[in-house]
């Protein structure tokens, strides 16, 4: 029997979330208002980071099993931007403290800059109701 290659790795998983989020902050409104397209595109890219955070925990957890310390610490350097900014947006959501998630978009927005946006999706604004699906969430969190 062949051996099964899985092309959907974490790190593919992980240049997808990215250019996602790209494309969501593209589309941000230019003129700094805050309405319902700028909550859904923010909870999107909220739950977006989440992901990835997950996706980089993923990836190094097998290092650290098989004791590959450095590799795994590197690794983990490379993305300790993520876990403050996710936690600063989780707040700022949670609160409704919109103007004041801003700051952490532009952050975003350098980060960002080496993932180039999508230009073609299978669904037009991927992003729309997310606002909605994240106060059901926490509702049903409790």
């Amino acid at each position: 029997m062949s051996r099964v290659i899985n092309r959907n790795n974490y790190s593919s998983q992980r240049t997808s979330y990215m250019r996602f989020v790209a494309t969501a902050l593209r589309h941000l409104p230019q003129d700094n208002r805050v309405d319902d397209n700028y909550k859904d595109i923010g909870v999107f890219i909220f739950l977006t980071l989440r992901e990835i955070s997950n996706s980089v925990q993923k990836t190094i957890q097998p290092w650290e099993k098989r004791g590959y310390w450095v590799k795994a610490d590197q690794f983990r350097k490379e993305w300790e931007w993520l876990d403050p900014l996710y936690n600063a947006m989780k707040k700022k959501i949670h609160d409704q403290a919109w103007n004041d998630l801003k700051s952490e978009l532009q952050t975003l927005c350098e980060i960002c800059c080496d993932y180039p946006p999508y230009q073609r999706m299978p669904v037009s604004d991927p992003w729309r109701g997310s606002w909605k699906k994240w106060e059901k969430m926490k509702e049903e969190a409790g």
